[in-house]
């Protein structure tokens, strides 16, 4: 039986690091909005949010082993900054093609 194709965990980490960045960013706004203001007298309401979010999923990561969380970590990072390179290379080539840079508008010759 053969390994699944590349793409395959590669769309898996991409729609896990999507799906859970956008639902911890809604929880943490949401949990935000809705504290009154007196909620943690002399803190900060999204610094108290985020410490619980931190001790929350620490009851799992603790159970991983260090080296992987770390490169699970370093992946995330590369992954954001390679998309962000990406992101400005995209954006500087429409630029050329457009003529948006002072160029004649053309990427090539």
């Amino acid at each position: 039986m053969g390994s699944a194709p590349l793409e395959s965990y590669i769309e898996r980490f991409v729609f896990e690091v999507l799906r859970t960045g956008v639902m911890l960013s809604n929880l943490v706004a949401d949990l935000s909005a809705a504290l009154p203001d007196d909620a943690y007298p002399g803190e900060e309401p999204e610094t108290v949010i985020l410490e619980m979010l931190c001790g929350t999923i620490s009851t799992v990561l603790k159970s991983a082993d260090p080296a992987e969380v770390h490169r699970a970590t370093e992946l995330i990072d590369m992954a954001a900054t390679r998309t962000v390179e990406h992101l400005r290379l995209a954006a500087s080539l429409s630029r050329r093609i457009h003529g948006r840079d002072g160029g004649t508008g053309r990427a090539y010759g």
